[in-house]
């Protein structure tokens, strides 16, 4: 059983009043069954605002299931749905799959909820590539996400690498097939843009590494946030900068005047 809380936080758009919040909470338990991933999900909302239009998503390689759409979910409450997505028949190892929630907060402005988790099948050994130090900066309009992927082993191997967001943020290059060389640390940076996200609101992004390992699958799943924060000003952007290039040119203009100063200077006669 797997559970999740996100935050996301919903500020008031026509008032001054103190800003309500939508927290979802995911408990889910996948399992293959019938060339089948079969998904038992439980969404919750422990905020202090109603959640509107909740659907959940399953996804799984390049396929979705859409749960039944719920119109409202109240503070304290939850509710059940289990989704299922044909998967074939899969190998021993680990199998990356999704599980979103779209809702909207009380001024229909859309939401979604996302997390990432592996389907285990057999008893295979531990996966022999991490994912750390997902690094993401504050996004107003567009930043980067940059992440450290290592290769536990002394042998090469090649992997298929995914970064994953809610909707309302778009990873550009965010999925990309690399070979890591033994006992690697390989640094990697995508792009982020945020096109619907509201400021004040804090998002899960996920990095998916998969590899195969002669028979069995293996996958590795880790997870970053980035904070959505105002715009702000011209000057509250670059300020510092302006002050740091007008020191700069300062100090340019009295070198050069010092020094022409120097070249004008009268040398003094030798007898």
């Amino acid at each position: 059983m797997h559970a999740l809380a996100i935050l996301l936080l919903v500020p008031a758009l026509a008032a001054p009043a103190a800003a309500e919040t939508i927290t979802i909470n995911l408990s889910q338990q996948a399992r293959a069954l019938d060339g089948k991933l079969v998904v038992d999900l439980t969404v919750g909302n422990s905020g202090d605002e109603a959640a509107l239009a909740v659907t959940p998503i399953l996804r799984f390689r390049d396929a979705e299931a859409r749960g039944t759409r719920r119109p409202s979910l109240a503070p304290d409450t939850s509710f059940d749905e289990t989704l299922s997505l044909p998967a074939g028949t899969l190998g021993e190892g680990r199998w990356p799959y999704g599980v979103a929630v779209d809702y909207t907060d009380q001024n229909q402005y859309a939401f979604q909820a996302l997390q990432m988790q592996t389907l285990v099948v057999g008893s295979p050994p531990a996966a022999k590539v991490a994912v750390s130090a997902i690094r993401g900066e504050d996004l107003s309009g567009s930043g980067t996400l940059a992440f450290t992927l290592k290769n536990l082993t002394p042998e090469s191997r090649t992997a298929r690498i995914h970064v994953l967001a809610p909707a309302g943020l778009d990873v550009m290059d965010g999925s990309r097939e690399l070979s890591l060389d033994p006992w690697a640390d390989t640094e990697l940076m995508v792009s982020l843009t945020n096109r619907t996200v509201l400021a004040g609101s804090r998002y899960p992004v996920f990095v998916t590494a998969e590899y195969d390992d002669g028979p069995v699958h293996q996958a590795v799943v880790a997870q970053g946030s980035v904070a959505i924060v105002d715009a702000g000003s011209f000057l509250d952007q670059w300020g510092s900068r302006l002050q740091l290039a007008a020191i700069a040119l300062g100090v340019a203009w009295l070198g050069y005047l010092g020094a022409h100063l120097l070249q004008r200077r009268p040398t003094a006669a030798r007898s």
